[in-house]
């Protein structure tokens, strides 16, 4: 699972630039084909809104890896989950036998010898509302910039 971080984290930079560069060109005039004002604003707005989005949830996902990772880590003290894993660094009186790592909700969900689910907080709190409410804040603003486009000219 360890591989899969590298690529991830390039994925995210990789979009949180084009979003970022989508921003500038939406929101410096003199471009090629100016669009008014307003829909400009909505434009630029979109864009940032989408770089926010999506370096938050990344990074929450670059956490889960992380995570996952752990959890798939061999070695003395490993089974059933390794000792720096964060169901056993965090649930410190519990038996932890195993985990869930929920990527929509951005989550890692401890399952004790007990049958308890407990979840904990490897991806901060702070960075799963930031993903949430950026997501929340954009749609509507990708939804105007969408319907109020303008058709393409056929030459």
């Amino acid at each position: 699972m360890l591989f899969l971080l590298a690529p991830a984290f390039l994925a995210v930079a990789a979009g949180v630039i084009a979003f970022g560069i989508r921003c500038l060109k939406a929101a410096l005039p003199g471009a090629a084909d100016p669009e008014p004002g307003w829909r400009r604003t909505v434009l630029a707005l979109t864009y940032a809104g989408a770089a926010v989005t999506t370096a938050a949830y990344g990074f929450g996902v670059l956490v889960l890896i992380s995570t996952l990772a752990k959890g798939e880590d061999g070695g003395a003290d490993s089974a059933p989950v390794p000792a720096d894993h964060p169901c056993r660094v965090r649930l410190h009186d519990a038996a932890v036998v195993d985990y869930d790592v929920h990527f929509l909700t951005l989550r890692t969900v401890c399952i004790t010898d007990a049958g308890d689910r407990k979840a904990v907080e490897d991806v901060p709190q702070e960075v799963r509302i930031a993903a949430a409410t950026s997501a929340l804040c954009t749609a509507p603003l990708a939804t105007t910039a969408l319907a109020t486009r303008r058709p393409a000219t056929t030459a």
